[in-house]
């Protein structure tokens, strides 16, 4: 069966200035496989996922997502449309409880469910009855089970970046955006954030920017290289490993 296009880019560019950050990219996402981005720092690689997500606008170009064009739509309307996109640096309510912080996604997510099962959300509001379910379902799904009352600020990086994925999840994504996931996380932590991320795969689409060789070559089904603001190489990650432009540009350094 031919893989089903979740996500397409056409002439996709940001400038600034004078400075091209991403050029003329066409870059294509498909249905059930983790997809990853890599290349040197300044590839374009941040700026191509934010354009996606909505957080940085195009110059020119667009995107399409399920068949739809969603160029113009701000980035609030594509976490609805099911694009959602964790950050580099953890973007959590540091000084809300953990609970609180993974409640925020998930009540718009429930609100969202269609109409008719109560009246509660007939009127657009949920039960907390359902918000405390989703908030233990996503904390259990990613370890943190038994937190939720514990300040946001005072846990473990570790432990931060893994909240705000089960804030990302409680989103109800159908694309999953994590950039570089792995940033700052000893060696245990990143084994059982690589286990995690195989784990939501299975029911979402991920994509990953990662500068760890070793988490993409373990992880990923399909890698994209970037260099320049452009696409280099584009293939499976032994494709990828043996491909001499990448070496030049990129692994070989």
């Amino acid at each position: 069966m031919a893989p089903v296009k979740l996500l397409g880019t056409q002439g996709l560019t940001r400038q600034y200035g004078g400075l091209i950050a991403v050029n003329d990219v066409d870059f294509n996402l498909y249905e059930d496989r983790i997809h990853a981005i890599i290349g040197p720092n300044g590839a374009g690689k941040t700026t191509l996922v934010s354009m996606i997500c909505g957080r940085t606008p195009s110059s020119s170009g667009r995107i399409n997502f399920k068949g739809k064009d969603i160029t113009r739509l701000s980035s609030a309307k594509r976490v609805q449309a099911g694009i959602v996109y964790t950050f580099q640096v953890t973007s959590i309510f540091g000084n809300l409880s953990c609970f609180e912080n993974v409640a925020l996604s998930a009540q718009r997510t429930l609100r969202e469910q269609p109409e008719g099962r109560a009246s509660l959300e007939k009127w657009g509001m949920v039960s907390e009855i359902e918000i405390e379910k989703a908030v233990s379902k996503y904390l259990l799904k990613v370890g943190l089970e038994g937190i939720e009352s514990q300040i946001a600020s005072t846990l473990p990086y570790g432990h931060q970046k893994l909240l705000e994925v089960a804030m990302g999840l409680a989103a109800g994504p159908e694309l999953l955006i994590l950039d570089e996931p792995t940033q700052g996380l000893a060696e245990s932590e990143i084994d059982n954030l690589i286990q995690l991320i195989r784990d939501i795969s299975k029911s979402v689409n991920v994509l990953l920017i990662e500068h760890n060789m070793e988490v993409v070559f373990n992880l990923a089904e399909h890698v994209t290289v970037m260099d320049n603001g452009s696409i280099l190489a584009e293939g499976t990650p032994s494709e990828i490993e043996n491909n001499p432009a990448v070496q030049d540009s990129y692994l070989g350094n």
